[in-house]
């Protein structure tokens, strides 16, 4: 079958279209004829040798891609939650393939008011930032909740999600989206274009000098210092990713000052069952069925999946909202 497929080669990295063999279906596990799969900046981490393709290159070729939306055409044994037919996302390795399977505890039913190309889009953005806004940064109703890189995939979720979670102000950061209706629709109550890396002092304006309760920050070391800055009494300030870098000024008086906490979040060193928690957790507090309008995530571009690479360049470039998206045929 064909898939889209890891190649390294003195050090770099290829793309390329590859005949490969189908999987097994394994106990536990469902096989999803995939549809539509994402584009995620750890795709260009992997191409740039900074992360690994695959846990055991030797397994096989590094199938590329980290989630799909599909149909089940069929179910293994001990699956009894979920039947051939049903329109389902999923976080995965290797999603860049006419068919992927996948342990069904991390599938999750696809809204009926979705498109294949919108299940892709948001379903490791829903983990991912559910995860760092209620797990590891703790949300409540009421909190003021700030979005560093709110232009991107994850960022336009986690405002989708903070506000869908009851959050009393949300405040978005954004290098050159500031003028953009896209993100104003979100729901975000402010949004801060950063064009020398402060903003610590328009959030403390914002909140009339209170900071804020929680920090999503994707974009890393660079925002260290003023994250402290921003951060309210008992704040919250997860770590989630290092597109700026993954260096940054830690002042500890300041930390201890005002009682924060620093949390660090990612799926490379997660197990499979903790992985399934995540998935559990985001099912648990969220109606993705009922709240489908709300979470519906911002597609920027759609390419055909024999478009990988370009779709990566496109990405790479920043000048999108939202998701880039690839259609499988």
């Amino acid at each position: 079958m064909k898939a889209v497929v890891l190649e390294h080669h003195d050090g770099a990295t290829a793309v390329t279209m590859s005949e490969i063999d189908r999987p097994e279906l394994t106990a536990g596990s469902v096989r999803i004829a995939a549809r539509a799969a994402s584009v995620n900046r750890a795709d260009l981490l992997v191409r740039a040798g900074t992360h690994s393709p695959a846990a055991n290159p030797a397994a096989g070729p590094a199938v590329a891609g980290l989630d799909v939306a599909g149909e089940i055409i069929e179910v293994g044994d001990g699956v009894t939650d979920l039947r051939v037919g049903d329109n389902v996302m999923a976080m995965v390795s290797g999603g860049l393939a006419v068919e992927v399977v996948t342990p069904a505890a991390m599938v999750i039913p696809l809204p009926s008011a979705w498109s294949y190309v919108e299940g892709a889009a948001a379903v490791v953005a829903l983990m991912t930032e559910h995860n760092a806004l209620v797990t590891a940064g703790k949300m409540k109703a009421r909190d003021t909740v700030l979005v560093h890189a709110a232009a991107s995939g994850v960022g336009t979720q986690a405002v989708q999600l903070a506000v869908l979670l009851g959050a009393g102000n949300v405040i978005g950061t954004t290098r050159s989206h500031g003028d953009s209706p896209v993100l104003h629709r979100l729901g975000i109550n402010e949004l801060i274009t950063v064009t020398d890396g402060a903003f610590a002092d328009k959030v403390l304006e914002l909140t009339q000098g209170h900071g804020v309760d929680v920090i999503l920050d994707h974009v890393g070391g660079p925002y260290l210092e003023e994250n402290l800055r921003a951060a309210a009494l008992a704040g919250r300030i997860v770590g989630i990713g290092r597109l700026g870098g993954a260096s940054g000024t830690l002042d500890l008086e300041e930390l201890a000052r005002k009682r924060l906490e620093i949390v660090g979040t990612t799926f490379r060193t997660r197990s499979a069952e903790e992985k399934a928690a995540v998935v559990s957790a985001l099912r648990t507090d969220v109606d993705l069925e009922q709240h489908a309008d709300a979470l519906r995530p911002i597609v920027d571009q759609t390419f055909s999946w024999f478009k990988a690479l370009d779709a990566q360049e496109t990405l790479a470039h920043n000048a999108h909202v939202g998701k880039i998206v690839l259609e499988i045929q």
